[in-house]
């Protein structure tokens, strides 16, 4: 049984299918919540909102709050206490960043779990395409303000959305 990281964004949610298509068996959602501003750490998305995609995925949540400073004892404590339930690896949605990857890799390591990263090194606009031919639906809820424009928010990740990307890329 796998773990798998979930932010509630796309990346996350992908790689989780990613994994499932392989034929991995998700257990559980894990989630780290700020307890400074009480969202999603990393990300700033509502709590609420990764409880509502777990209760519709029907795979279980384990949502724990955590500070800068306790991030990691936090999160190496979590994900040993799920392994000790029989998790053996762990799903990230990560793409590119390859101080995150490392960080990952050694936390699994001392943890004895399997880092599985579907999406890492993927080209990020086959990567989008791919997400919205699958038939995902997304809505954009918040952005780096330099890659997504404030009249995206709250819309819909479909073409019109990937085209935009393309263009802000180039």
């Amino acid at each position: 049984m796998y773990i798998a990281s979930w932010s509630g964004g796309k990346d996350s949610c992908f790689a989780c299918y990613k994994a499932m298509q392989a034929g991995h068996t998700i257990g559980t959602f894990v989630n780290f919540i700020s307890h400074d501003s009480g969202r999603v750490s990393f990300h700033g998305t509502d709590p609420e909102l990764i409880t509502m995609q777990a209760k519709l995925a029907g795979i279980p949540l384990h949502q724990q709050t955590t500070t800068m400073n306790t991030y990691e004892q936090e999160f190496i404590q979590t994900v040993r206490s799920l392994k000790d339930q029989g998790a053996t690896g762990m799903v990230f949605g990560d793409i590119y960043l390859d101080e995150h990857r490392e960080w990952v890799e050694k936390v699994c390591e001392e943890i004895g779990i399997t880092p599985l990263e579907p999406l890492w090194g993927g080209d990020t606009e086959q990567l989008l395409r791919d997400f919205i031919d699958e038939g995902f639906q997304a809505v954009v809820v918040t952005g780096k303000a330099d890659v997504i424009d404030r009249e995206w928010i709250g819309r819909r990740v479909d073409e019109a959305f990937r085209l935009y990307q393309d263009k802000v890329r180039r």
